[in-house]
């Protein structure tokens, strides 16, 4: 797989992948200028012939170290279960995925924040809050309403808690 969205990226696969010579042709064939994303986008199935081409001349270790090389955008193709399995950059290795408890579901992959601060600690990735959980702090905090606001609320069925909707649930 080979995403080449920005200029660097166009820039970094056109070296690396030696098609430099045939972009005029395809620029006048398509009428467009593949300097500009939305006209690499409108030359892509020319484009993808000649990277193609290349890539098929190619091992795919003689390939990863070229790609590697000149900085391109790129991944051997791998399925969703081989992602979660097998490849170190979606497990928990990676400080930002974590395998997690997830209420009414089990154990799941979860991505935490791909951020980080020098002065804060990265966060770890946590379940997702459940239907209505946040809901009195919501009407309490944001809303301002009292506690027997909010219990009136409850009490006419116009918001629910968690534990609502997993009684209704068949």
């Amino acid at each position: 797989m080979v995403v080449a969205i920005s200029l660097r990226q166009w820039r970094s696969l056109v070296d690396a992948t030696e098609i430099g010579e045939h972009l005029d042709g395809v620029e006048r064939a398509f009428e467009v200028d593949l300097s500009l994303e939305g006209d690499r986008f409108k030359a892509r199935d020319a484009l993808a012939a000649l990277i193609g081409q290349w890539i098929a001349a190619h091992s795919l270790d003689e390939i990863s170290k070229r790609f590697d090389d000149f900085g391109v955008c790129w991944g051997a193709y791998q399925t969703f279960r081989q992602l979660l399995e097998d490849d170190w950059r979606c497990s928990p290795q990676n400080p930002m995925f974590a395998d997690i408890d997830q209420p009414g579901i089990g154990w799941v992959r979860a991505a935490g924040t791909p951020l980080t601060f020098s002065s804060l600690a990265r966060e770890n990735a946590a379940p997702a809050p459940l239907l209505g959980q946040h809901t009195d702090m919501v009407l309490a905090d944001v809303l301002g309403l009292s506690g027997s606001e909010i219990g009136r609320l409850h009490d006419t069925g116009i918001v629910a808690g968690p534990h609502a909707w997993e009684e209704s649930a068949p």
